[in-house]
């Protein structure tokens, strides 16, 4: 989450797995994103070069929105998603993205505009939590009121009796200050 004007930028990129680079190409969409800085910039542009640019190099989702009072905006390609959640009530902000190829393999991206987030909880995830948890649980847990420990909470869902998890978690959530 990278604090800016109006907002903030929030960005989740989940390498491949089974694909050699998948780390650095999730590296190289966060690192973009915080070097653009930029609360305005187009993001599905971004999103649409990295592609261009990684080929090669390693496949990574990416979901990456610009969070105001007044709106949501953004770009997202891969199976990493976001969810506004009002109650036990969920709007998949990602519902038209394209699942494949990833960013790295020709991804479609897809742009985000959304509502504002009003009193509701953004969730951005990788897929590790929303393919391996169930929506009424992680609603549930994400609208508690302490979001570090909903976070927690979020990963122990998917946990295994081993103690892994089946696959990467990444958890941004957040919510509009009151004030």
């Amino acid at each position: 989450m990278l604090p800016c004007e109006h907002g903030v930028v929030v960005a989740v990129a989940d390498g491949a797995g089974g694909t050699s680079g998948g780390d650095r190409a999730a590296k190289a969409v966060v690192d973009a994103v915080v070097a653009t800085g930029s609360h305005a910039y187009d993001w599905a542009m971004l999103l649409a070069e990295l592609d261009h640019s990684q080929i090669g190099y390693g496949q990574t989702t990416a979901v990456v929105l610009w969070v105001t009072r007044e709106k949501i905006v953004g770009a997202s390609a891969g199976d990493s998603g976001a969810w506004v959640i009002r109650g036990s009530e969920i709007e998949e902000l990602t519902s038209a993205q394209h699942r494949k190829p990833l960013i790295g393999d020709g991804a479609i991206v897809t742009s985000i505009e959304a509502a504002p987030l009003g009193t509701g909880t953004l969730l951005v995830a990788s897929d590790g939590l929303l393919r391996f948890a169930r929506s009424e649980d992680i609603a549930r847990i994400a609208t508690g009121p302490d979001l570090a420990i909903a976070a927690r909470q979020l990963v122990e869902l998917v946990r295994l009796p081993s103690g892994q998890v089946p696959d990467d978690v990444s958890i941004v959530l957040c919510r509009q200050a009151t004030s």
